[in-house]
């Protein structure tokens, strides 16, 4: 498929499917120099909590598609202190164009396998071109209660840049979520931040969770 085959779905989109949250608070070093963030932004991180997500949508205006992407914390921009999007990796092109040009959000291709290793336990690998990038073992711990992120006090919003643009996305998601474990994890540090020696605050997987992307508010 070539670029110019890739349809246009601009947002909002609405998005159905399940995944793992791993909150972390890491530490300045780490971001600096494994967390691919942008010269630009260097002198703009203010810290705070960062997340890695691994997300299975089954539904979206592109099709199925699974992504793994690495937020290191907060950025100062535009006036704002938001989080940023630093690495991201999906499995299909139409979500790499459609994730660029409507959010700024910085995606690639890449190979996802999903094997269920047992009831609540699975494997979860991404990989370049035959390489394999991160190799983790995860596991559901607990009954998953019901979350809205609507009736959250502060909605979480990213900023994220494009075509010399900011661009302000605030989603919103329902679903339910219990805790999870990282059995283990193999991530190559070339191509991905390497969390997989860190221990998250925060493990959970969401299951049958609904998402919507609104269309972005252009800060400048």
């Amino acid at each position: 498929m070539s670029l110019t085959d890739v349809a246009t779905r601009p947002a909002p989109w609405e998005l159905t499917g399940s995944g793992y949250i791993f909150v972390f608070r890491f530490n300045r070093d780490f971001v600096m120099g494994q967390g691919f963030v942008p010269d630009e932004l260097k002198g703009a991180y203010r810290g705070g909590l960062g997340t890695v997500m691994l997300v299975d949508y089954h539904t979206s205006p592109v099709g199925a598609y699974r992504e793994m992407l690495f937020v290191p914390g907060l950025f100062e921009q535009c006036g704002q202190t938001r989080y940023t999007i630093t690495k991201i990796y999906v499995s299909t092109i139409d979500s790499v164009i459609n994730g660029q040009e409507n959010w700024g959000i910085p995606k690639e291709l890449a190979d996802f396998q999903v094997e269920s290793l047992s009831e609540k336990v699975e494997r979860f690998r991404m990989s370049l071109d035959g390489h394999v990038v991160a190799d983790l073992v995860l596991e559901s711990v607990s009954p998953r209660l019901p979350v809205n992120t609507r009736f959250l006090p502060v909605r979480p919003a990213l900023i994220q840049q494009h075509a010399r643009r900011h661009l302000l996305t605030a989603p919103l998601a329902r679903g339910r979520v219990g805790l999870a474990s990282i059995h283990s994890a193999y991530v190559d540090a070339q191509y991905f931040p390497d969390f997989g020696h860190k221990r998250p605050l925060l493990a959970v997987r969401a299951a049958d969770f609904k998402m919507t992307f609104p269309v972005p508010e252009v800060l400048d």
